[in-house]
Formats: structure tokens, sequence, C-alpha cells
């Protein structure tokens, strides 16, 4: 197989499958349930994740099934995530040594970006995504079988809660959560005008590549990152249609 045609299936794996991967399941990733002093509707990390919930405009999500699916979302999300990382680098790749030093050192920043960015979003996908989900199941099947007492069953409770908004590893507002995802920006927006210096791509789709970066900034999750993804797509299509067109 030529270098060419590896490159072809990458683009298209990495920009256009993985992001619809993401866009179906980000539908039923919930938000705004982490609990805060003096608003009764949010229930709280392990209240809300800990069973299956209906529909319910206030969390985003069109559902939630329940702990597994949260496992399971954050296993399948994991390597997507990272196989948009590879997209977002040979975004950058099509900057080459014949471009002006701007565009090449435009690249190279988005590069930093984007190895900060899969670095940071898979350690929240690993601390709050699919190892929170584990430790919710194996809670619950430890407090099902008699092994935890409600007294035990209520400190590990609050620890996970309390971890779920810690300002270091927790899912929302955390060192790890934010640095993730202005890295994510960052790459996007240093990629789109690198190519726009370097007169590699029309402008429109590199004003929709740095809007996924900005909502993927704000959120993953619904209605954010279905946003993002999708957004992230269409710049794909659309510098490949130019460029299809062009040759």
């Amino acid at each position: 197989m030529s270098n060419g045609a590896i490159w072809k299936g990458l683009w298209w794996l990495c920009l256009v499958v993985a992001p619809a991967v993401l866009v179906g399941i980000e539908l039923f990733h919930p938000a705004g349930f982490t609990m805060t002093a003096g608003h009764p509707h949010n229930p709280g990390m392990y209240e809300y994740l800990s069973i299956p919930e209906p529909y319910d405009p206030s969390f985003e999500a069109l559902d939630y099934p329940g702990p597994d699916w949260w496992f399971w979302l954050h296993m399948i999300q994991t390597p997507m995530v990272a196989l948009v990382a590879v997209g977002l680098w040979l975004l950058a790749g099509r900057i080459g040594d014949a471009d002006r030093m701007p565009a090449l050192a435009l690249a190279w920043l988005s590069r930093v970006g984007t190895f900060v960015f899969v670095i940071y979003y898979t350690a929240l996908d690993s601390i709050g995504g699919f190892g929170l989900g584990r430790t919710i199941l194996i809670t619950k099947s430890l407090n099902a079988s008699g092994a935890l007492n409600p007294d035990q069953l209520k400190g590990v409770v609050s620890v996970l809660n309390a971890t779920w908004v810690d300002p270091w590893v927790g899912g929302v507002g955390s060192f790890i959560s934010m640095t993730g995802s202005w890295a994510a920006f960052a790459a996007a927006l240093l990629v789109a005008l690198a190519l726009l210096v370097a007169r590699k791509a029309p402008w429109p789709p590199l004003v929709l590549l740095a809007g996924f970066g900005w909502e993927l900034q704000v959120s993953h999750t619904m209605p954010h990152g279905p946003i993002a993804f999708s957004l992230l797509i269409v710049a794909a299509l659309w510098m490949w249609w130019t460029q299809r067109r062009a040759a």
C-alpha cells in the first residue's frame, strides 16, 4: 500500500469516521448532574450515574441507560478522541518546508496543542470515564451482596462525589479537564491559521475547524460534543472536496 493510500485512509478514519462515532455516542452523554450547593435539582454525580435515567432536558442527553453505559461510552470515546488527535496532526502535516515560516511555526504549535490534548483527555476519560464507571458498578455490586453496610456505602459515595469535583482530577472544571479542553481549542485554531497562512485550504472550512475546537473546549457532552464533531466532519469534507476539485 502506498503512502498516499495510507494517508487518505487515515484522513477518512480520523476526520470523518471517528468524529461520526463520537457524534452518535455524545448524544447520550449527560451533563449538569454535578451536585451544587443550593441547587436541589442537581442530584450529585453518584446519585445520577448509578441508575438509568429517563430523558430530562435539564441533563441534555437523549437518554442515560445507566452506569454500564457510562463505562462503555468512555471505552469507545477514548480511542475515538485519540484518532481525532491524529487527524489534527495530519492537518498540520499539510504544512511543509516550502511554506513560509509563520505557517510552519503555527503548525508546530498546533502539534504541541494536540499532544497536550490527547494526554489530558485520555487522563480525564480514565479517571472520570471508564474508571469511574467500573468503580460505580463495583460499589453497587458490593452493596447488593451485603459487603458494604449503609455507613460504608455512604463513605464510598462521598469519596466518589468529592473526587468528581476535585480541582486537580475531577470530571468538571479540574486541571486535567480544563487543560485538555483548552489544548483542543488551541490545536484546532492554530492548525486552521497555519492552513490559512499557507493557503492550503479556503477560509470557510477553517472557520468550521476553529468552531470545532471552541465547542469541544466548552464541553464534549451533549449538546456541545455532537456540534463540535459535526463541525469537524463538515470542515474535513469541505477541504477534501476543494482539494479534489483543484486536482
